[in-house]
C-alpha cells in the first residue's frame, strides 16, 4: 500500500518540479479567481500535483474544473491533461480502475487524433500506474517500455529519463535489482549528457532506494547526499526535505542515531516551513522513535503527538498506526501503563482497519483485474471482428459488382444471402443461450461471494475484541513482569483467563459453523433462555462499556424461552450491544428489554447516545450501501454488522426495526419465535 503511494508520488514529482509551499499555492488560488479562463488552465495544471500530495479530494475537483474550462475554451491540450488527471483520481481515490482506464483511453484517442505526442507519453505513464494499482505489474511495465520507445523515437530526453526511472521503480518493487540498476545507469548517463540536474537528482534518490532495499546503506547514503546537493542548487524545498529524511534513515540503519537525529531535524524544519503535512507526520514520528532510543520519553511523546495530528489531517492510516505504536513504547518508558494500553488498543484497532482495507483492496484488485482483462479481450475480439467484417464487406462489394454483370451470379448471390441470414439467426440464438448461462453463473458467483464476505465479517466481529485484550495483557506481562506486584499479576492473569475463555467459546462457535457450512451458514434452531444469552454478551462487552463508564441494565424475566439458532442470536446481540456502546457517550446508559407477546418474544436494545438521521436509518440494513460511521471515541466499524443482524433475524423468522433521534438515542427491536414447549402448553391450556 505504501509502495503504491510512493509510486504515485514519484510520478507527479517527476513531471512537476516546482518547489511548492502552502503560501505559494494560496497565491495561485487567489490568482485563479482573478484571471481569465486561458490562464486558469495554466494555474490548474500547476497546482493539481500539489493537491494530489496534500489534499487528494481537492485535486479531483480541480481536475473536473480543468476539464470544464478546457471544453469552454476549446483547448484540446488541457482537455487531454484533465482527462488524465481524472483517470488517475478514479484509480487512486475511488479505486474505480475500470472507469480510470476508460478516461485514459479517451485521453489517448484525443492525444493521437490531435498529435500531442508528449501528452500521449504521459497517458502511457498513467496507464502504467493504473495497472500497477490493479496488481498487473506485467502490463504496467509494458506501458512504461512503450512510453520509453515513443519518447526515444521523438528524442524527448526528459521523458526518456522519466520512463527509464519508472521502469527502475517497478524493477525495485519486483526485487529485480540488476535490471533496475541498468535502467538507472542508462538514465543517469542521458541526464548528464543533456544537462538535466533535476532528473539527475531524482536518479540519485532512486539509486539510494535501490541500495537501501539491498542493505547497502553506505552506498545509499552517497547517492542521497548527491541528490541533496543538487536539490539545494535548484532550491526545491520538498525534494530537499525528502533527501534529508532519507539521509537520516541511512544513518539510523548504520547505527548512528545522533547523526540521524540531526538530519531529521533539518528535514522537519523545512517541512514545517512549507506545511508539508505528509512529510511532517513522517518526520515527527521518526524523531519520536529516535528520542525513545535515547530514553527521552517525554520529548518522544511530544513529537509523536504532533506526528499523529498531521497524520490525522491527511487521513493516513499507515502514519497513524506508526504514531500509535511509538506512543505505546514511549508511555511504557515512563511507566504510564494506562496510556500505554490506550495507544496499544488504538494501534490494534487501526491495524485491524488497515488489514481489512488491504484485504478489500486485494479482492477489488482481483475483481478489477478480471473485469479489465475481460473487457480488453472483448475489445480485442470486437476489433478483430470489425477488421474481419470490413474485409468481408469489401469482398461482398466486389462480388455484387460482378453479379450485376451476370444474372446467374445474381441468383446465386440471393441464395447465399438467405443461407447466411439463417446461419446468423441460428448463431444469434446460440449466443443468447450462452449469454443467459453466463448471467446465471455471475449471479451465483455474486451470491457465493456475498456469503463468504459475511462469514468473514462474523469472524472479524467476534474475534477482534478478545484478541486485542489478550495482546495488551500479554505485552504487559512480557515487558513489565519485574515491575508488577503479585496482586497485579494475579489480576492480569484472571483477566487473561476470562478473555481466553471468551475467545475459546467464540472459536468453538465459529469452527462449528465452518465445519457445517457448504457455501452458506447452517441454522439449527433450539429452545433456550434468551436472558442467559443476553447476560453472556453483556459480560463479553463489559470492558468496552467500562472504558466509557457506560451502565448496561437488563429489564427482563429469567424464564423467557425462545426457539431460534443460538449462535446467530449471540451474533445479533453482540452486534447490537457493541453498536450501542460505540455510539453512546461516556457516562451513558444502555437498557435491554425482553417482552413476551402472544406468538413471539421482542428484544429491545436502547441507548441514549448520538442517534442517527432518517437517511441513515434507511441505509443501515442495505447491503448495497454498506453504511459505516465512527463511534463517539472514533471507534471503527466494517459497516456489515447491522446487515448481518437483519439477515440472522429474518433467518430465525423474526423482524428487526430501528427508531432513532439525533442527540436523543437509538433503539433496535427484533422478534424471535417463542419456545415450542411454551406454545404447545398454551395450546393445551386453550383446549382445556
Amino acid at each position: 500500500m505504501l509502495n503504491r503511494f510512493l509510486f504515485f508520488l514519484f510520478l507527479f514529482l517527476s513531471l512537476h518540479n516546482h518547489a511548492y509551499a502552502e503560501d505559494y499555492i494560496d497565491s495561485l488560488e487567489t490568482r485563479l479567481i482573478l484571471v481569465d479562463n486561458a490562464e486558469k488552465l495554466i494555474i490548474l495544471d500547476e497546482i493539481i500535483p500539489y493537491y494530489f500530495r496534500n489534499e487528494p479530494l481537492q485535486a479531483s475537483k480541480k481536475a473536473a474544473k480543468m476539464l470544464s474550462l478546457a471544453r469552454q475554451e476549446n483547448s484540446k491540450e488541457y482537455e487531454i491533461k484533465a482527462q488524465r488527471y481524472i483517470g488517475l483520481s478514479n484509480s487512486h481515490l475511488t479505486s474505480d480502475h475500470e472507469k480510470a482506464l476508460e478516461e485514459c483511453r479517451l485521453a489517448e484517442n484525443n492525444a493521437k487524433s490531435n498529435g500531442f505526442i508528449e501528452e500521449l507519453i504521459l497517458i502511457k505513464f498513467a496507464f502504467a500506474d493504473i495497472y500497477h494499482q490493479i496488481g498487473d505489474n506485467t502490463t504496467s511495465l509494458e506501458y512504461q517500455i512503450n512510453a520509453y520507445h515513443l519518447a526515444d523515437s521523438m528524442e524527448l530526453n526528459s521523458l526518456i529519463s522519466i520512463a527509464l526511472n519508472n521502469q527502475s521503480r517497478s524493477y525495485i518493487e519486483l526485487n529485480d535489482f540488476d535490471k533496475a540498476e541498468q535502467c538507472l545507469k542508462k538514465s543517469l548517463k542521458l541526464s548528464k549528457i543533456n544537462e538535466q540536474p533535476d532528473i539527475e537528482a531524482e536518479i540519485n534518490i532512486m539509486f539510494g532506494d535501490l541500495y537501501t532495499k539491498s542493505f547497502n546503506h553506505q552506498l545509499a547514503l552517497q547517492h542521497y547526499r548527491q541528490a541533496h546537493e543538487k536539490y539545494i542548487s535548484q532550491g526545491k524545498d520538498i525534494q530537499i526535505a525528502i533527501a534529508l529524511f532519507k539521509i537520516g534513515n541511512s544513518y539510523y540503519s548504520s547505527d548512528q542515531p545522533d547523526t540521524s537525529f540531526q538530519y531529521h531535524l533539518k528535514s522537519l524544519t523545512i517541512r514545517n516551513r512549507i506545511k508539508d503535512r505528509t512529510g511532517l507526520a513522517e518526520s515527527y514520528n521518526k524523531i519520536g522513535l529516535l528520542c525513545i532510543g535515547n530514553g527521552e520519553y517525554q520529548r518522544a511523546i511530544n513529537n509523536l503527538k504532533l506526528g499523529l495530528n498531521n497524520a490525522e489531517m491527511i487521513n493516513s492510516n499507515l502514519l497513524m498506526q506508526q504514531s500509535f505504536d511509538y506512543l505505546y513504547e514511549a508511555y511504557l518508558g515512563i511507566d504510564d501503563y494506562k496510556k500505554a494500553l490506550f495507544y496499544q488498543n488504538k494501534y490494534a484497532g487501526i491495524s485491524d482497519l488497515i488489514y481489512a482495507e488491504a484485504s478489500e483492496k486485494r479482492i477489488e484488485e482481483i475483481n478489477n483485474k478480471f473485469e479489465i482483462e475481460k473487457r480488453a479481450k472483448e475489445i480485442d475480439d470486437l476489433e478483430k471482428n470489425y477488421a474481419k467484417n470490413e474485409k468481408q464487406l469489401a469482398t461482398s462489394r466486389k462480388f455484387i459488382f460482378t453479379l450485376i454483370l451476370f444474372l446467374l451470379a445474381t441468383i446465386i448471390s440471393v441464395v447465399f444471402i438467405v443461407r447466411s441470414y439463417r446461419e446468423k439467426k441460428q448463431f444469434n440464438k446460440k449466443l443468447q443461450r450462452i449469454n443467459s448461462h453466463v448471467l446465471r453463473q455471475n449471479k451465483k458467483l455474486t451470491e457465493l461471494n456475498s456469503t463468504k464476505d459475511k462469514f468473514f465479517s462474523i469472524i472479524g466481529h467476534d474475534l477482534k475484541g478478545p484478541l486485542n485484550s489478550l495482546t495488551a495483557f500479554s505485552q504487559l506481562l512480557i515487558n513489565h513482569t519485574s515491575s508488577l506486584t503479585e496482586e497485579e499479576i494475579r489480576t492480569i492473569a484472571k483477566d487473561l483467563d476470562k478473555s481466553l475463555k471468551n475467545l475459546y467459546e467464540l472459536l468453538e462457535n465459529l469452527l462449528g459453523w465452518a465445519r457445517s457450512q457448504t457455501g452458506k451458514i447452517e441454522f439449527r434452531p433450539e429452545n433456550f433462555q434468551i436472558t442467559g444469552a443476553i447476560r453472556e454478551n453483556i459480560k463479553l462487552l463489559s470492558k468496552a462499556a467500562l472504558n466509557k463508564n457506560i451502565k448496561i441494565e437488563l429489564l427482563a424475566s429469567e424464564q423467557v424461552m425462545v426457539f431460534a439458532d443460538l449462535n446467530s442470536v449471540r451474533t445479533i446481540l453482540r452486534n447490537l450491544l457493541s453498536n450501542a456502546i460505540k455510539f453512546t457517550n461516556s457516562d451513558g446508559i444502555i437498557s435491554i428489554s425482553v417482552d413476551e407477546w402472544k406468538d413471539g418474544v421482542e428484544i429491545g436494545v436502547y441507548d441514549n447516545g448520538v442517534g442517527m438521521s432518517k437517511e441513515d436509518q434507511k441505509r443501515i440494513f442495505d447491503i448495497s450501501a454498506k453504511h459505516s460511521k465512527l463511534g463517539t471515541n472514533k471507534e471503527k466499524g466494517t459497516g456489515l454488522g447491522l446487515i448481518l443482524c437483519k439477515e440472522f433475524v429474518e433467518r430465525n423468522h423474526g423482524r428487526i426495526k430501528v427508531e432513532s433521534e439525533i442527540g436523543i438515542g437509538t433503539s433496535f427491536k427484533f422478534t424471535l419465535l417463542k419456545s415450542k414447549k411454551i406454545i404447545t402448553k398454551q395450546l393445551e391450556d386453550a383446549q382445556v
